[in-house]
């Protein structure tokens, strides 16, 4: 065994790995080394773990030693934190987007050949038409689904079951395929996502990139164990940041093996985090967007208008500021996190709906309370800290446990007041009641993660068909105050593939996502297949798309709904040899 396979005892613990990584009993512990961690892992018998990259690693230990294992390990690791949970985020449309001109253009067509578009997402229906070539093989050269443990996961990874071009072709030849490469996407949303940027001509229905290579990671559930600490409801889909970082590793060692440009697409996301592109899995994009030949795109979710999130500006002089929230009815849980800027300090209290007061927690270095409110069936979690490990400032979690429905209003103290400044998030769309928001929101800074990421090309959604910008598209600036979007695509009513050999429409950030997935796949093709910019990178390509983007009076640009305009291939192109639109 090599270090890079990231098993630490014998073949025979290795295929136990392999069941500890997806088994609910035990916990994912992502972590931060330098040096060899194999070294510092030796002297842990027993403990399963993954290597994402030369800086990341995941540890899977017993629930009841996760606060055990990072004393253990503090001479080889830091920042260990529990993954994050994510979900999904959503031919006139590549028409509007100024990219349907290159698939026919006589002398130097674009359509995404050579180039790789990868999706960490619900899975794909490979059976799809959009999907399959006239001589009835597959245009997937590999799918990584992680939740089948039943068969040989990728080289240098330990769980799930890769099923490579070959299996697909073998499947799509029988009269039952799914007995062949039994992966399903139960959603439709990896499968529409694909089709959007790189799905065939197929009844002049097609993608950005209908040339393009598709390779998909379909991740597993979030465990149980982590949807009961967020207290999340039994219908709510989520995934494991964890997991999306491997996955999107394994699309980047494909891309290595087959000596291509990947565009790596990531239509999720959550309201979880600083908000300020600090995150793990931010940091982890931003590295990954700086190599040569990749572009990553990320939506900014679909929670502008949605009122989860409030702006508080503290009132000088006063001793207190009341935040208040509607619960809606038959809530399993609610979690809203405070984020507070640097050097201010604040404290909270809770007030019930029925008007059972939880009184103000002094914030000292690490608190965790828990209340049983005595009249409700209701239980809050109040935890600070004072130094958050990745951005240094201040956050409050509060969770509700059976929140009672009515107004519960946070009464916020200020200890520390200095820019009077601090954001409050809860969940996202999906994850609780349409109707449980704050009462007086905000409604910018509503990016979700990670697209507050800072290299990574983050994309908001607009109507193509009139032009006008997306309702819920997620607006910003991030918390530190940088702009974002970086620009919009089409992700109203959009047509594309889902399973069953269907078509349907979607709305959504991540239909966006999609879109300038397959946009950075021509250009990708045009600069390193065809050479002429092999020194194309995330960055290079969001500057190119930015500057041809469409801008509309009297629209001033850029601004935290529209980023710098509408996606414009065309434009972009004709600003690289002087004619400008």
């Amino acid at each position: 065994m090599n270090d890079k396979e990231g098993v630490n005892a014998t073949e025979a613990i290795q295929v136990s790995c392999r069941e500890v990584i997806v088994s609910n009993e035990y916990a994912d512990l992502i972590v931060q080394y330098e040096g060899n961690i194999a070294t510092a892992m030796s002297a842990l018998n027993g403990i399963c773990y993954q290597i994402i990259d030369e800086r990341y690693a995941v540890i899977h230990t017993f629930r009841n030693m996760i606060t055990d294992i990072p004393q253990q390990l503090v001479s080889a690791v830091e920042f260990p934190m529990q993954p994050r949970l994510l979900g999904p985020t959503g031919l006139g449309s590549i028409d509007a987007a100024g990219i349907l001109i290159f698939h026919t253009q006589p002398y130097v067509p674009l359509r995404g050949r050579g180039v790789i578009v990868g999706f960490v997402d619900s899975g794909i229906d490979y059976t799809h038409p959009s999907f399959i070539y006239e001589d009835n093989t597959t245009k997937i050269l590999s799918i990584w689904d992680q939740s089948i443990q039943e068969g040989e996961p990728p080289l240098n990874f330990q769980y799930g079951t890769e099923y490579t071009e070959d299996d697909i072709n073998n499947a799509l030849a029988s009269e039952n395929p799914f007995e062949i490469v039994p992966s399903i996407d139960e959603t439709g949303h990896g499968t529409f996502l694909a089709g959007v940027a790189a799905g065939r001509y197929v009844d002049q229905i097609a993608g950005a990139a209908p040339d393009a290579d598709i390779i998909m990671v379909k991740l597993k559930p979030g465990k149980n164990y982590i949807r009961e600490i967020y207290l999340l409801r039994d219908d709510a889909i989520t995934y494991q940041d964890n997991d999306i970082m491997l996955g999107i590793n394994y699309l980047m060692q494909k891309a290595a093996i087959y000596g291509r440009p990947l565009v790596i697409c990531v239509g999720l996301g959550n309201n979880q985090g600083a908000h300020d592109g600090t995150s793990v899995l931010e940091e982890y994009l931003s590295r990954i967007a700086r190599t040569r030949g990749y572009s990553v795109v990320v939506s900014t979710g679909n929670e502008a208008n949605l009122a989860h999130h409030y702006l508080g500006n503290y009132p000088p002089g006063e001793p207190f500021q009341d935040v208040e929230i509607t619960v809606a009815g038959n809530e399993r849980g609610l979690n809203v996190q405070i984020w507070v800027q640097t050097p201010d300090i604040y404290s909270v209290g809770i007030i019930s709906p029925t008007g059972e007061v939880i009184p103000r927690i002094a914030p000292r270095l690490r608190v965790r309370e828990e209340f049983q409110l005595l009249l409700e069936r209701s239980r809050v979690y109040i935890e600070y800290q004072r130094i958050e490990e990745k951005s240094g400032d201040q956050l409050i979690l509060l969770r509700f446990d059976l929140p009672t429905q009515g107004i519960w209003t946070i009464r916020v103290y200020g200890d520390v007041v200095v820019s009077g400044q601090y954001n409050m998030w809860m969940d996202r769309e999906g994850w609780i009641q349409p109707a449980t928001q704050f009462l007086r929101p905000n409604f910018n800074t509503t990016l979700t993660l990670p697209s507050t990421s800072r290299e990574p090309i983050s994309v908001g959604a607009y109507n193509h068909m009139d032009n006008s910008v997306y309702i819920g598209s997620g607006r910003g600036p991030t918390r530190d105050g940088r702009l974002k979007p970086d620009l919009v695509a089409p992700g109203v009513n959009v047509l594309g593939p889902l399973p069953n050999n269907t078509y349907g429409t979607m709305t959504g950030t991540s239909v966006s996502a999609a879109h300038v997935a397959g946009a950075s796949a021509l250009l990708l093709e045009w600069g390193i297949v065809q050479g002429n910019a092999p020194l194309l990178n995330t960055r290079l390509i969001k500057k190119m798309l930015m500057r041809g983007a469409t801008r509309r009076p009297p629209v001033v640009y850029p601004n935290f709904e529209w980023g710098y305009g509408s996606l414009n291939l065309i434009n972009s192109f004709n600003i690289l040899r002087g004619t400008i639109d």
